[in-house]
């Protein structure tokens, strides 16, 4: 019975267990905090600018990371696969390219920190100086 429970307990919590994603940008970057449709413009080609004006250059996780499809589940509502073929439309248009991939968390904090125009999103953790957050995706309870 104590391990039903405990198994019932975690159940209604699952939801809440998922890491947040945190959406970054270079600490010396003008933008203080972004709405959720800014950001979805954003990496989804929409925009190419921070409001304001200044350029902004999108930092992607590799296709096939857990992390990528969970951030553009939660942003957009669409699959991995529906968010590359969207970008594969695009640049067979000749329209755009897509932001560019790096491999890990690592990478991509590093690239913010010497970029002052990139904007990326990482798992929730300890952050450098380098950078700073301007919005959180949390995941909703079901």
């Amino acid at each position: 019975m104590h391990k039903l429970a405990l198994f019932l307990i975690a159940l209604m919590f699952s939801g809440q267990l998922r890491a947040d994603i945190l959406v970054i940008v270079n600490a010396h970057n003008p933008v203080v905090t972004l709405e959720k449709k800014q950001v979805v413009d954003l990496f989804m080609g929409r925009v190419s600018a921070f409001p304001g004006g200044g350029a902004a250059q999108t930092l992607d996780l590799k296709t096939g990371t857990p992390l990528r499809a969970d951030f553009y589940k939660r942003l957009t509502g669409k699959s991995e696969a529906q968010v590359d073929a969207y970008w594969a439309t695009l640049v067979f248009a000749g329209r755009m390219s897509p932001p560019k991939q790096f491999a890990d968390d690592r990478e991509v904090i590093g690239e913010v920190t010497k970029n002052k125009m990139a904007i990326a999103y990482v798992a929730r953790q300890s952050l450098p100086g380098g950078v700073k957050i301007v919005m959180e995706l949390t995941q909703t309870a079901k």
